[in-house]
């Protein structure tokens, strides 16, 4: 009977090779990509792994067969795909056949199925050969483009805009020097390869919601944002997201940003400059979206306090919310008289002032504190 690989000596091996490969040597071996995989063919004795990179999203001039130990090769994926592969491979050595499992679907909709199958081998070994399954027609919603890669490459190397490319399961594949600039990340390496929902303590938390989002609508995006840093600096940028697809099992976005330039004025300056207590609520998710410098010193609230939780877990009771919707729908000016918990554990008797605000579909509840 061949060796278990789930709940055994190699799962535990696959977890401690993440922490190993973050030496550059490490980094540099090859690594095993949910974009485009069709296959790989796993060796069940040496513990071996051999598969196909596509070129279509091909930086860094690593596509075609690569083999590599199958800890090193799963580091990049997220801790729930090393486990399901390493079942598929365990299950298929041990029955002759595994799955199908999912890998990358998630919030991005659409994920990547195998299956597996054990061929044994001359000597008593055994090869798992696992393929993916037919992908469905992709929708008209990104741009069709092959050998992608190199033309971006080409287009924003010196651009004077930060650009980030990233594959449809989210996992980052090319940053030019003014993306890294710009939200200042010291070490490249540490990012590229990476999925962009692991990483918010390199990158801050705005940035992979806006990636992850476009990746779900698969649609193109244009707007101006508040964009949250790493070390809590922030700062406003015009960007936006093109989806593109290379073939239906291969495709991305590119971002690009830009600060305000010109004459434009940085509205979130202003606001952070006014000395009355501001915060921005949306009515649907009770999510605090926006909180100027006087509220968050006032309230002793940071930015991943506001992100923590709805604002009537935190700062408002549930019936002062509806209070205060129900007079901003109302129209009436007059302020209202409410208790307020700062995230220091003291409670402030306030006098609210709330302006209902609607941005296309959403709205959002701007709620002015009176001394």
């Amino acid at each position: 009977m061949m060796d278990s690989f789930e709940g055994s000596d190699d799962a535990r091996a696959s977890s401690q090779a993440l922490e190993m490969d973050e030496t550059d040597a490490g980094m540099q071996k090859p690594a095993l990509s949910l974009a485009g995989l069709t296959f790989f063919v796993v060796d069940a004795v040496a513990k071996q792994i051999l598969w196909m990179e596509p070129e279509g999203l091909d930086f860094e001039g690593s596509a075609g067969l690569h083999q590599a130990p199958l800890t090193s090769a799963l580091r990049l994926l997220s801790q729930g795909d090393q486990k399901q592969i390493l079942s598929l491979i365990q299950h298929a050595v041990q029955k002759g056949a595994g799955g199908p499992i999912e890998l990358g679907g998630d919030e991005l909709g659409q994920g990547l199925s195998l299956t597996a199958q054990r061929y044994d081998v001359a000597g008593g070994g055994a090869l798992v050969i696992a393929a993916a399954d037919a992908q469905p027609p992709v929708e008209a919603t990104g741009a069709a483009v092959r050998g992608v890669a190199p033309l971006i490459r080409h287009l924003v190397e010196s651009s004077p805009r930060a650009v980030l490319v990233v594959d449809s399961f989210g996992y980052v594949r090319y940053a030019n020097d003014n993306f890294f600039t710009m939200f200042q990340i010291d070490d490249p390496k540490f990012c590229i390869g990476r999925n962009i929902a692991h990483i918010p303590a390199r990158l801050g938390k705005t940035l992979p919601g806006v990636i992850l989002t476009g990746l779900a609508r698969r649609a193109p995006a244009q707007a101006t944002r508040r964009f949250f840093l790493a070390n809590g600096d922030a700062m406003s940028l015009n960007f936006s997201l093109m989806p593109f697809r290379v073939s239906a099992g291969l495709g991305g976005a590119v971002f690009m940003a830009e600060r305000k330039t010109g004459g434009d004025l940085d509205f979130f300056r202003v606001f952070d400059a006014v000395a009355t207590n501001i915060l921005v609520v949306d009515v649907k998710t009770r999510m605090i979206v926006a909180a100027n410098q006087a509220a968050r010193k006032s309230l002793a609230m940071t930015q991943q306090m506001m992100e923590s939780a709805p604002v009537t877990e935190n700062l408002l009771h549930p019936k002062t919310l509806k209070a205060l919707i129900d007079q901003a729908q109302s129209g009436n000016p007059a302020p209202m008289q409410a208790s307020v918990s700062g995230f220091d554990g003291v409670t402030r008797s306030k006098r609210l002032r709330p302006v209902l605000l609607q941005q296309e579909e959403n709205f959002y509840l701007v709620i002015e504190s009176k001394h």
